[in-house]
């Protein structure tokens, strides 16, 4: 048995102090956290996103594109836009360019490029599928419409990897289930080769927002209706491990910075920010709910989001993606 020396009293003070200090500090540094991300936003301020677009019906999905131009659905109409990043001044100063891109989209959400320039897109229309978009000629080439022989539910959001493997989710949103052929609302993986579609995860109530960690490493499934965001380890292609509680947030969509930070759409007006181990890190006030987030602009650093009818954007010091 090793003996320890008697600590006296006071130095047991000073001890914990030491202690205790960099645990104190770590989470001022945590509460203060958002003027790091936030371009000339000084601590304790709140950030104040721009109006960069309006007069749609309902906005989702945005996705840059190599350009930093952000393309996005309005759902109810049926369209992709896209908005064109200012180049003789910054993405956020007026006056802004939007254009109807696609007319008509069959009512895509979720839209990410992959890793050949193409526009993935989940059309929650008539379609049921996801596709792919040649940018140039807008030409549509389905990548999954069926599981199994089964109709897909209504493919809502997707993120594309490192591997160009794309991960979509499923949910059931506006189908009866008289007009629902598969058992689950689950997620799916589409080998890069675009031959095989697999199940990868079930068990939610209404799986939503999806993105990748920036190494390829962690998958971030959130639960809209389950009021939750899993964490699943990515093992391999089309392969998860076990799922872990990454907070008590059902969002609708994410984005994710290059310090792996998560960016959330939960259910109120704001954008809220996760650090990698799921303390907060801050918050980004909205008008109103938000739909969806990504990073765009020629530097990959504006943060985009879609909120009901609007697309406001933001300065931020770190970049990422959709």
């Amino acid at each position: 048995m090793v003996l320890l020396p008697a600590i006296r009293p006071a130095a047991l003070v000073v001890l914990l102090a030491v202690l205790v200090l960099p645990l104190a500090s770590g989470a001022a540094q945590a509460a203060d956290a958002l003027h790091d991300l936030v371009a000339g936003l000084a601590a304790g301020e709140t950030p104040t996103p721009v109006l960069v677009a309006d007069g749609f019906q309902f906005t989702e999905g945005p996705a840059a594109d190599a350009d930093g131009n952000i393309l996005f659905s309005d759902i109810p109409a049926g369209k992709i836009h896209r908005w064109i990043v200012p180049q003789d001044r910054p993405a956020t100063s007026p006056p802004f360019t939007v254009e109807t891109w696609l007319d008509p989209s069959g009512n895509t959400n979720g839209l990410c490029f992959d890793r050949n320039g193409l526009l993935l897109a989940c059309q929650m229309g008539e379609g049921r599928r996801v596709v792919a978009i040649d940018p140039q000629s807008k030409t549509i080439v389905p990548l999954a419409e069926r599981f199994e022989g089964k109709r897909l539910n209504a493919p809502n959001d997707l993120w594309v990897d490192a591997d160009n493997g794309v991960w979509f989710t499923d949910p059931a949103y506006e189908r009866t289930p008289a007009d629902t052929e598969l058992d689950a609302e689950a997620v799916y993986f589409i080998s890069p080769d675009r031959t095989t579609v697999t199940r990868v995860a079930d068990g939610f109530a209404r799986p939503n927002g999806i993105v990748g960690s920036p190494d390829g490493t962690t998958l971030y499934v959130t639960d809209r209706k389950g009021g939750m965001t899993w964490a699943f380890p990515v093992l391999g292609p089309g392969k998860l491990g076990q799922r872990r509680k990454f907070n008590d947030d059902g969002c609708d969509g994410f984005a994710i910075d290059d310090q792996g930070n998560l960016y959330g759409t939960p259910k109120a007006p704001l954008v809220r920010i996760w650090a990698t181990d799921g303390t907060i890190i801050g918050e980004i006030p909205l008008p109103d709910s938000a739909s969806n987030v990504t990073f765009g602009g020629p530097d990959r650093k504006t943060l985009f989001m879609t909120v009901k009818d609007k697309v406001f954007a933001l300065p931020m010091k770190v970049s990422g993606g959709g």
